[in-house]
């Protein structure tokens, strides 16, 4: 029987296949999209026409995948007032300014990335910020969570917004002593002004979306899961891949609350392939920790009034449990947001209630953050075979502050090392573009957690495990991607011999990242 031949091998390296028969291997052959073989000697796939690369002892893994992020915003984000730059309320006025100068008069602006903790001057942003600094522009300004955002008055006159308006279900519009509006939206509230924002054009998301695919590839980011907000952009991206306009590949899930809607364009047939697939429902159940939105089971720390609150999904948890269950039975997945303990504690009691009135299988349900676990629900993630799709980025920064909130409570803030002692499985994202979509940086955060209960690290073999094998394996992948075996795709990332040494590197470590490689073509 002939052998295939090889027409790359790569040799001299240190490849971290994440296949357990053979973990670490020094030579990787390929042919075509696909990889041929791994091992320590492929001479017998290679002639005089393969061509040979040599490593010189570079580290190759998987091509990593994004388990959780928004794709599209996050282009959207790059090209949008940078208030991730902000580090006072003279910088926050100071960038909208700058931005809007080149700007239409009374055109919308929008933007996000802030973060108040990181002020050095203590102060919070308010309405009167934009409207100094954009005066006549409806703004919108994202809190780096998007939990919370930041509205001009003109925005808000737009949405009529005012003191007469009450708080929507699932949301908190902020307000002074005199009840007038701050401009600082919570949870549902931003939808409120949302509806007011005209529809991006397709020229405007192909941008996004060529912004987004330059900005992962570029971190060594080949796979996605798409956590979508808007059907429009699922439209948009079965479009793209229809017409082969998508470098980076996607897993797709569609609002909870979408449901009757995608079942309608699943009846109708949606278009799939190696860059674009479907695999189920994303829902809410809480908000965020830094929006104080988080719902947990005690109140915080410093808002004893507050222990959270229900986001609008969860308002009917009926329906959303209906919806679960259909799409469970059409073998669909679902993954829900849940941050604090309680929300936690809730989703995976309505996932086991899924799970009881449909009878097993396959179904792969994922808690997304999942930060906060009372040590009782922690061995209920394994016991229920729910995956906990975490951001490490997330606890570097939450760092900063949450031990103001949560007090002793942070002992037990985003366990990852109890989870996998737990035989849980953990996936890495970043949530993108809450936190940067850079892999380097996520594991070294899951590695070091910037000093912070360091007994719930994990080490380097588990971290990049999570963010390639168990990644693909959340979204139903671990076919083709996540493992660099015979008959994958080959999409691999070269890296600095450096990135093997990351547990002993204090600071993010830049430039590691040599060559990033999809179906074994260099991109």
């Amino acid at each position: 029987m002939s052998v295939l031949r090889a027409e790359k091998i790569y040799i001299n390296g240190i490849i971290l296949t994440q296949d357990d028969e053979r973990s670490q291997v020094s030579q990787m052959a390929t042919h075509g999209r696909s990889i041929l073989a791994v091992g320590n000697d492929l001479s017998q796939y290679t002639d005089d026409k393969t061509e040979s690369i040599d490593l010189n002892g570079s580290v190759v893994v998987p091509g990593f995948i994004d388990a959780h992020l928004h794709f599209l915003w996050g282009g959207e984000i790059l090209l949008t007032i940078p208030a991730h730059e902000a580090e006072s309320k003279s910088d926050f006025i100071d960038i909208v300014r700058r931005f809007a100068e080149d700007q239409p008069a009374g055109s919308w602006l929008k933007g996000g990335g802030w973060n108040e903790h990181h002020f050095t001057d203590g102060s919070y942003p308010h309405r009167s910020w934009l409207d100094e600094a954009a005066p006549g522009h409806p703004i919108i300004l994202t809190r780096h969570d998007g939990h919370s955002a930041i509205a001009s008055s003109t925005a808000l006159d737009l949405a009529n917004i005012s003191n007469k308006t009450p708080d929507p279900p699932g949301g908190v519009i902020d307000r002074n002593e005199q009840g007038v509006p701050t401009g600082i939206l919570r949870e549902s509230a931003i939808d409120l002004l949302m509806h007011e924002i005209p529809k991006e054009s397709v020229s405007q998301l192909e941008k996004n979306l060529d912004t987004s695919q330059k900005y992962l590839l570029e971190r060594g980011v080949t796979a996605v899961g798409d956590m979508i907000y808007d059907m429009n952009h699922f439209r948009f991206l079965q479009d793209m891949a229809r017409q082969g306009k998508l470098k980076v590949r996607v897993t797709a899930y569609t609002p909870i609350l979408k449901w009757q809607e995608m079942q309608a364009l699943l009846q109708a047939g949606i278009y799939e392939d190696e860059y674009f697939q479907y695999k189920g429902l994303k829902g809410f159940s809480d908000g965020s920790l830094g929006s104080h939105t988080a719902l947990m089971l005690e109140p915080y720390e410093d808002s004893p009034e507050s222990a959270g609150i229900y986001e609008s999904d969860w308002q009917d948890v009926n329906l959303i449990r209906t919806n679960i269950s259909e799409a469970d039975k059409m073998g669909y997945q679902t993954v829900i947001h849940a941050i604090g303990d309680r929300a936690v504690r809730e989703v995976l009691d309505v996932f086991e209630e899924v799970i009881r009135e449909n009878g097993p299988r396959d179904r792969r349900f994922r808690i997304e953050h999942a930060q906060h676990i009372h040590p009782q629900d922690q061995p209920r993630f394994a016991k229920l075979h729910v995956i906990a799709s975490v951001q490490p980025a997330h606890c570097v920064d939450d760092a900063l502050y949450a031990n103001r909130l949560l007090g002793d409570r942070c002992n037990y803030a985003y366990p990852f090392q109890s989870l996998r002692q737990a035989n849980a499985r953990l996936a890495f994202g970043s949530d993108w573009p809450v936190s940067p979509a850079d892999p380097v940086a996520t594991i070294h955060g899951a590695i070091h957690r910037a000093g912070w209960h360091t007994e719930q690290a994990v080490g380097l073999d588990d971290s990049v495990e999570a963010h390639t094998r168990t990644a693909a394996y959340a979204g139903f992948r671990e076919h083709d991607l996540g493992v660099l075996q015979s008959g994958h795709l080959a999409d691999f990332v070269i890296l600095d011999p450096d990135f093997q040494h990351l547990d002993a590197i204090d600071e993010i470590p830049e430039g590691l990242i040599q060559a990033v490689y999809m179906n074994g073509s260099k991109v």
